[in-house]
C-alpha cells in the first residue's frame, strides 16, 4: 500500500471519535510469522498478561511458527492463520480468517507488525480496540496507532512499544525477555535420550550446533547459513580443546546439512536434526553448556531458556532481529562490513567463532 493510499484509507477511522482504551477481557495477538519474529513478540505478551491478569489472550499464528508458543501458559488458545501473509495466500484465506476471528468476539487486538493487511483483517473481524504499529500509514485501521520508538531498531523493543503506549512499563528489576516453555514430558524424553542414546552424564561440556535456518515460508533466505565446514571446524576445536560432547540439531529439512557437518567432524557427533520436537530442543538447550547457530527461530529459543548462545548473523541485521534477552548469556557475531551481494568469504571466520565459544564456555564455568 502506498503512503497516499494509506492516508486516504485511514481518513474514515480518524474522523470517528476515539474512545478511551478499556482493559481487555478477551484479547488477540495477531502475529502470524515467523518463528524468530514470534519469539521476539513474546516479551509483549508477557507485558500485557502481567498488566491485565484477568484477560484471556489468544494468538493468531501460522502452522510454521505455532510450536514456539504452543506451550506458553500465558495463552488461552491459538488461532490458525492458514496461508495469510504467505506467498501463496489468497483473499479467500483472508476471508476465512476474518470469519474465524469474528466468531471469537474479541474486544481487543494487538498487532506487533507493519502490515496493512493485518490492520484490515482486524478491522473486518469487528474487533473494537485495535492497537498496532503505524509505519508509512500501514496501521490505517488501528484505533490506537503506535509509532515505533526513535533510535530503537530492535523488533522486540518496537513490539513492546504497544504496551508502553498503554502506560505499561517494564519493572526495572525484572525486564521482560523472550519466553519459551518446554513441557515436562519433553524434559523427561531429553534426559532419557542423553543418558541412554548419547551416553552423556553431565561430566563434559554439552555443545549443540544448528547449521540450518533461513527457510521460512514468507521470506526465505538461505544465505543466513554459516558454511558447514566452519561449523565442523568449530565443533572439532571444542571437542579437542574443551573435551566437549557435540550434538547436531535442527529440523527435518536441516538433516542433510547436519550430516554434512558430521561428515567433517574428527569425532562422532550424533545427528538429532529432525528427531526432536521444538519442545525437546528447548529442553535440550536448558541443560546444554553452549548452543551455536544461525539467525533462526531455534537460536532464539536457546536464548529464551537460558542456554549460553553463539548467534551467527550474515545478511540480516542483529540490531533489528537478534535474540532479545536482558539477562541470559548471548554473543552475536556479524560481518564487520556489509557487502552486496552478501558472501561469507570475509565474514565471521572460524577463529572468531572459536574465541567467542570458548568465552561462553568459560563463563558457564
Amino acid at each position: 500500500m502506498t503512503l497516499l493510499a494509506a492516508n486516504v484509507a485511514r481518513l474514515p477511522f480518524r474522523l470517528l471519535a476515539r474512545k478511551p482504551f478499556a482493559p481487555p477481557q478477551k484479547a488477540l495477538i495477531l502475529k502470524p510469522c515467523c518463528m524468530s519474529q514470534v519469539m521476539l513478540a513474546t516479551p509483549l505478551l508477557a507485558a500485557l498478561s502481567t498488566a491485565y491478569p484477568r484477560a484471556a489472550f489468544d494468538w493468531a499464528v501460522s502452522d510454521w511458527a505455532r510450536p514456539v508458543i504452543a506451550t506458553n501458559p500465558r495463552l488461552n488458545a491459538l488461532i490458525d492463520t492458514g496461508r495469510v501473509l504467505q506467498s501463496d495466500g489468497t483473499w479467500e484465506d483472508v476471508r476465512r480468517l476474518v470469519e474465524r476471528l469474528r466468531q471469537e468476539a474479541y474486544d481487543t487486538c494487538f498487532i506487533p507488525g507493519r502490515s496493512s493487511l493485518l490492520a484490515y483483517l482486524a478491522w473486518r473481524a469487528g474487533i473494537p480496540q485495535r492497537v498496532g504499529l503505524d509505519v508509512n500509514g500501514r496501521g490505517f485501521a488501528h484505533t490506537l496507532p503506535v509509532r515505533p520508538p526513535k533510535g530503537q531498531p530492535h523488533e522486540a523493543v518496537v513490539y513492546l512499544s504497544l504496551a508502553r503506549a498503554l502506560g505499561i512499563e517494564e519493572p526495572a528489576d525484572d525486564p521482560f525477555g523472550m519466553e519459551f516453555f518446554p513441557p515436562d514430558v519433553d524434559r523427561t524424553r531429553v534426559t532419557e535420550r542423553l543418558v541412554e542414546e548419547i551416553d552423556w552424564l553431565g561430566n563434559t561440556p554439552l555443545v549443540l550446533l544448528h547449521p540450518g535456518g533461513g527457510d521460512n515460508p514468507v521470506r526465505p533466505d538461505l544465505r543466513k547459513r554459516w558454511p558447514v565446514e566452519r561449523f565442523a571446524l568449530l565443533g572439532n576445536h571444542l571437542i579437542r580443546r574443551c573435551g566437549a560432547r557435540v550434538l547436531l540439531v535442527g529440523a527435518k529439512e536441516d538433516r542433510p546439512l547436519a550430516e554434512a557437518v558430521a561428515g567433517l567432524m574428527t569425532a562422532p557427533a550424533p545427528n538429532l536434526a529432525g528427531r526432536l520436537s521444538l519442545g525437546e530442543l528447548g529442553a535440550l538447550c536448558e541443560v546444554a553448556d553452549l548452543y551455536a547457530g544461525n539467525d533462526a527461530g531455534p537460536t532464539h529459543i536457546a536464548v529464551a531458556v537460558g542456554c549460553p548462545t553463539l548467534a551467527i548473523f550474515g545478511p540480516s541485521d542483529p540490531a533489528v532481529s537478534a535474540p532479545y534477552t536482558v539477562k541470559n548469556r548471548l554473543t552475536v557475531l556479524k560481518p564487520e562490513k556489509a557487502t552486496e551481494p552478501f558472501t561469507w568469504e570475509q565474514a565471521v571466520s572460524p577463529a572468531e567463532a572459536i574465541a567467542a565459544a570458548e568465552r561462553l564456555l568459560e563463563e558457564r564455568g
